[in-house]
């Protein structure tokens, strides 16, 4: 419907996807009124992408959002001359909000991950948000990156690998010195 130029379609897209391409730019960029304008101009270029000429949709739109979004963030940086990406403390505002105050330890847990992810290369980062909290499929993240399904498989699990040490390194850190200095 979108590929016709239906409006409505297109409302119903943005209301699926714009909180979680919000939330994915906002973790990239670390500023909230950067993100909603990233986030706009995401959905401003997939709308002019469908008007220009009848489109073949070779691929999901959520993908295709993700890869503009993706290219955006990196022209940002090429801008500001900066090549490191870092997540932000929202990642513990998201968590915070799907767990309960009851689940004291998951809190942790989740810090731990949080610290354990900024500390990655971006790739990394990118298919963990992407594949656990998203809910990608490994086809549509292949789509994202311009990559073979089986390349992502396997830079999934790369990522998991180097999370698990990272997130073992954490834990070492803060076992010899202490929570309250990390």
């Amino acid at each position: 419907r979108l590929a016709n130029g239906d409006k409505e379609a297109f409302g119903e897209l943005y209301d699926t996807y714009a909180p979680k391409i919000f939330r994915f730019i906002r973790l990239k960029v670390g500023s909230q009124v950067l993100a909603e304008d990233l986030s706009s101009e995401s959905f401003l270029r997939i709308w002019e992408y469908f008007k220009e000429a009848e489109r073949e949709v070779e691929e999901s739109f959520q993908a295709l959002l993700y890869k503009i979004a993706r290219n955006l963030i990196a022209d940002y940086y090429k801008r500001k001359s900066s090549q490191e990406i870092l997540i932000n403390d929202d990642f513990n505002v998201f968590i915070e909000n799907q767990i309960a105050p009851s689940e004291v330890s998951l809190k942790e847990d989740t810090e731990e991950i949080h610290r354990a992810l900024v500390g990655m290369k971006e790739e990394y980062q990118n298919v963990i948000l992407w594949y656990y909290i998203d809910e990608l499929s490994v086809p549509e993240i292949a789509k994202i990156q311009g990559k073979s399904e089986e390349a992502v498989r396997v830079t999934i699990h790369r990522a998991l690998q180097a999370l698990k040490a990272k997130i073992g390194e954490v834990a070492k850190t803060r076992a010899e010195y202490g929570s309250g200095l990390l």
